[in-house]
């Protein structure tokens, strides 16, 4: 029998007190703090790299520090089929996702070799990957180490834009995201980002700055020649332990030349070597020089360690191809090729070697990749923070090899993780959309037109207070707020990023009556959208997901359009952020803070309102094109619908009142909304429109809550 887990349970398991309250489906295993199931992604293929398939629980062995494990669930994921529905929830369990990053070695590389590597680079994120793929860009240099451009991410286009420049050229400031969703959203057309284009007229700018970098690493001498790769191994370690917080296999495309192997592995002895040898003389021979570097032999091991306890593989790729000798005219292959060896092999990787062309080879690797078990068992935990347990995976199949992490750390407190590993987390969460509601969030947004650009797109964000402040030990309550709008083909087309604090002592009582409610703005062109809003609390880590659909209309004169019903509360119930101004150059800019202003009270949007029955709560309708304002031909009517979308009962709305504006077109009418009689549940509250005069009528729903 086969289990499917929609929602995953992460490897790294800092996360597992948040998955505890994830909302419960069909076939998922619920967990809690005490009792968590740890998810093994197992890949089997045969002699030849085709995965191995019809497997079942049965066909595994599984050991935790060397104690068999039952299997209490195990899927099959086929990862081969390349596209997905537009806009559709990801919905392949995180454990198994392919997750590439495209690791390009700036130092240890000639500046036209890397030129070379970035078609390659560029035609397998564009042609080769599937979309349910996702992939992250990077680059090394030994002077400044490893850059993030990119994280894990499905969107191509910022991939493909991170791969023309490689960070070496200045983007605009786009407010910077700190989760590196955003590479240059401003210079990025998604619509053209299919093609290979836009490469070479970059080449010339690319190289000389790569040549600057070259200069500053010339020197010659062995010892500062093994400082180098030492610093690369150190830098290849810590980001395998940085990767550790992103669930699933990490597979890393690095795309380098290699270092001189002889610094880690030694020479061939030579013949007066050997007389050395022979007649007692070893203080003669150079040990160092002959039998290689000790320690960076131990650096290479601890490396490969990380890399297979962090469930990543790193496949080194020769980007110096083939050679011709000016002497012989023979073709030589890359004498540093060795050295990409001793740096795949003990990860589980493999070298693409000499080639013009990696597409066959970048083939076999989505292929021998495309097929993941996932195997779920209940560990025994020890208690202790960050303890390591080893795993180990047994397949009976004929002529299979197995490939899986070597283990799993139990969880570590969010305060031991480092900033980039909290950046990383957060991303997961959010490209997975993982359903966390450590902090309950909710989150509604509206398209309204401007007069000319992209449509202005307010959002509100509303979190529990009462979430917010527990467990919080500072003075000061640290929050991150990140809202992502990706379009149907899964580009992202605006952010927003922001982190703020609170004095704890002037805003505790008015979070645990009201919460937290944040106000941003996006700008959106026509189109249908997906809003993914992620809030964390920066001191303990607690977070929480929301996800809503959004469709921008062209708001054309001959368009007559309905925002959806916009709950409103008093403003003085809550604690209120407003986003920073965006400094998006080319963006309009927006109006003030939308506030509804009525003779008596200042009211602000309510994304879940809680609506008590027999009890009177103000609704916003805006409208567009339905006549002139205040017209009486124009009718209001409405229903309540069950969460699944049957009538319930008719709406009682009563007209408080209209709210002027400088736009004739658009209209705003202040509703009294009071439901009769409703039983505890999510519910949606429909509103029917209709001009007499124009022939005009739309509808729209929002959703809302009965305690």
């Amino acid at each position: 029998m086969r289990f499917r887990f929609p929602i995953a349970v992460l490897m790294v398991l800092f996360l597992e007190a948040v998955l505890a309250s994830a909302a419960e489906k069909p076939n998922t295993v619920r967990e809690t703090a005490e009792a968590i199931l740890v998810e093994v992604p197992v890949r089997v293929t045969d002699r030849n790299g085709v995965p191995i398939k019809n497997l079942e629980a049965k066909d595994f062995e599984l050991y935790d520090n060397g104690k068999k494990q039952e299997i209490l669930g195990i899927d099959a994921i086929d990862l081969a089929h390349k596209n997905r529905e537009p806009n559709a929830p990801e919905e392949i369990n995180p454990a198994a996702r392919r997750h590439f990053l495209v690791l390009f070695d700036c130092s240890f590389a000639h500046p036209k070799a890397i030129l070379n590597a970035q078609r390659a680079a560029k035609e397998f994120v564009l042609n080769g990957v599937n979309d349910g793929d996702f992939v992250a860009v990077a680059t090394y240099t030994v002077e400044h180490g490893l850059k993030l451009l990119v994280t894990f991410s499905s969107d191509r286009a910022q991939v493909s834009r991170a791969i023309d420049t490689l960070g070496l050229l200045p983007a605009e400031d786009l407010g910077k995201d700190p989760l590196q969703f955003a590479f240059d959203i401003a210079r990025v057309n998604p619509n053209s980002s299919a093609g290979l284009g836009g490469h070479e007229q970059q080449a010339a700018a690319i190289v000389e700055t790569l040549q600057t970098l070259m200069a500053l690493s010339k020197a010659r001498a062995d010892q500062y020649a093994r400082l180098r790769v030492r610093r690369l191994t150190e830098s290849l370690g810590e980001m395998a332990r940085m990767l550790d917080t992103v669930s699933g296999r990490k597979d890393v495309i690095y795309l380098s030349e290699g270092f001189e192997s002889r610094l880690v592995t030694g020479t061939k002895d030579t013949e007066q070597e050997r007389e050395w040898i022979f007649s007692g003389e070893q203080w003669k021979v150079d040990a160092e020089k002959r039998f290689g570097n000790t320690t960076l032999q131990g650096d290479l091991r601890q490396m490969a360690d990380l890399f297979r306890r962090s469930d990543c593989v790193l496949h080194a790729v020769d980007i110096a191809g083939l050679r011709m000798d000016p002497e012989t005219t023979s073709v030589q292959s890359n004498p540093s090729e060795n050295s990409l060896f001793e740096l795949a092999q003990p990860t589980g990787g493999d070298v693409l070697r000499n080639a013009n062309d990696f597409k066959e080879q970048f083939a076999r690797l989505l292929t021998s990749t495309s097929l993941v078990y996932v195997l779920a068992f209940r560990p025994a935990r020890s208690g202790e923070e960050g303890k390591f347990h080893e795993l180990k995976v047994k397949v009976h199949a004929s002529g299979a090899h197995v490939s899986a992490r070597a283990g799993y750390y139990e969880r570590r407190s969010f305060r031991a993780l480092s900033p980039m590993e909290r950046s990383l987390a957060a991303a997961d969460v959010l490209a997975n959309e993982t359903p966390i509601n450590d902090l309950p969030v909710q989150i509604s947004a509206a398209a309204l037109p401007q007069s000319h650009g992209d449509a202005w797109v307010p959002v509100w964000i509303e979190v529990g207070g009462e979430s917010l402040l527990s467990n919080q030990k500072s003075e000061k309550l640290g929050a991150e707020v990140y809202v992502y709008a990706y379009d149907e083909e899964r580009h992202l087309r605006d952010f927003i990023a922001q982190r703020f604090d609170l004095d704890i002592a002037n805003v505790a009582e008015k979070l645990m009556h009201g919460g937290l409610k944040y106000y941003g703005q996006l700008a959106l062109p026509p189109g249908s959208y997906r809003l993914r809003a992620l809030v964390r609390n920066s001191d303990t880590g607690k977070m929480g997901l929301a996800v809503s659909s959004l469709d921008v209309p062209g708001f054309g004169p001959e368009h007559a359009y309905l925002l959806a019903p916009i709950f409103l509360e008093e403003s003085d119930r809550a604690v209120l952020v407003r986003g920073r101004a965006r400094t998006h150059s080319d963006k309009p800019e927006f109006p003030e803070y939308p506030l509804v202003q009525s003779p008596t009270e200042t009211l602000v949007p309510a994304p879940l309102p809680e609506i008590q029955s027999g009890q009177a709560s103000v609704v916003s309708v805006v409208a567009y094109h339905f006549g002139s304002p205040g017209s009486n031909s124009l009718k209001v009517g409405g229903s309540v619908l069950a969460e699944d979308g049957r009538p319930v009962e008719q709406a009682t709305l009563t007209l408080r009142g209209q709210v002027a504006g400088e736009n004739r077109d658009k209209q705003t009418l202040l509703l009294d909304f009071t439901p009769s009689a409703l039983t505890p549940g999510r519910y949606l509250l429909r509103v029917f429109l209709h001009d007499g005069e124009t022939g005009a009528s739309a509808h729209a729903a929002a959703p809302f809550r009965v305690p």
